[in-house]
């Protein structure tokens, strides 16, 4: 005769281990999430990178004559700046993970005055850009083509402040998208940097430095922009991270994230520093 459940008692079926409630995993769901956001940024940034990469070798004189317009001196008081602020963010997570409410304040906030400090920074070096301006002007029969700043603008024309060369008629191609400010101090031939004043009448063509004067603006802007981006999702996670402490909420494992992510927006910067200003 077979033996029943009644005599030996019921016996429950086995199941697998809740994943989310943790049986012994040493690894929260919330970092395994940050690590597999920032893996998907890590390729993101690579496609970006890669495509300025290979615009560059396609035309390396090109790039390498454009960039020298940019200011290497604002690009390196940012790199130290974002430096700087993930020290303060690693201190930001040790004092969290301490409980240490006071200091978590005061490195929360001086990552944000550093994170705010680099979009100011960087909206300089936009505004800097987006106020150049490259002029091909017809006067007295003859072709000139400007390369300055603005500095002044009327009803009737405006002002910059470079320098002015005389188009040679030598027949060769000229692309107005591709004459960059070095390019016309050569054409100028040693003329002194001065003011112009330009009228609206003698303008034929008149382009800034974005990112429509040519590739290599078009990749700057497109990079910078993505990693400004970044930065400024950077602030308002760490601003959220500040109110919470301001509050009384010491809130550790969220400060680790937001940590990873903000140490990752630095290495971007690293990455785009060299690239774009120094090579």
């Amino acid at each position: 005769m077979s033996e029943t459940i009644l005599e030996h008692g019921y016996v429950p079926e086995e199941h697998a281990p809740d994943p989310v409630m943790g049986h012994g995993d040493p690894t929260p769901p919330g970092k395994v999430a940050i690590w597999l956001f920032l893996a998907s940024e890590v390729m993101f940034f690579i496609g970006l990178l890669a495509t300025y990469i290979i615009f560059r070798s396609g035309s390396p004189k090109i790039f390498a004559e454009h960039a020298q317009a940019l200011n290497k001196t604002l690009a390196g008081i940012n790199t130290l700046v974002l430096i700087f602020s993930s020290l303060t963010m690693a201190l930001a997570v040790d004092a969290a993970q301490k409980g240490l409410r006071g200091r978590l304040i005061a490195c929360l906030s001086l990552t944000i005055l550093c994170a705010c400090g680099f979009m100011g920074i960087k909206f300089a070096e936009y505004k800097n850009k987006l106020t150049h301006h490259t002029v091909v002007t017809h006067e007295s029969g003859k072709i000139f083509v400007y390369d300055g700043h603005l500095i002044d603008r009327a009803a009737d024309g405006f002002k910059v402040e470079g320098f002015r060369a005389e188009m040679p008629n030598d027949g060769g191609p000229f692309d107005i998208h591709w004459m960059s400010a070095k390019g016309v101090e050569e054409l100028a031939k040693g003329a002194a940097e001065k003011e112009w004043e330009i009228k609206n009448a003698t303008i034929s063509q008149d382009i800034t430095y974005g990112p429509w004067k040519n590739v290599f603006y078009a990749c700057y802007f497109t990079t910078t922009g993505v990693h400004g981006l970044h930065v400024l999702g950077g602030i308002i996670a760490l601003s959220m991270l500040l109110a919470h402490a301001l509050r009384g909420k010491v809130l550790a494992p969220h400060t680790e994230y937001i940590g990873l992510y903000w140490h990752f927006v630095d290495l971007v910067w690293i990455f785009l520093f060299p690239l774009l200003y120094l090579i």
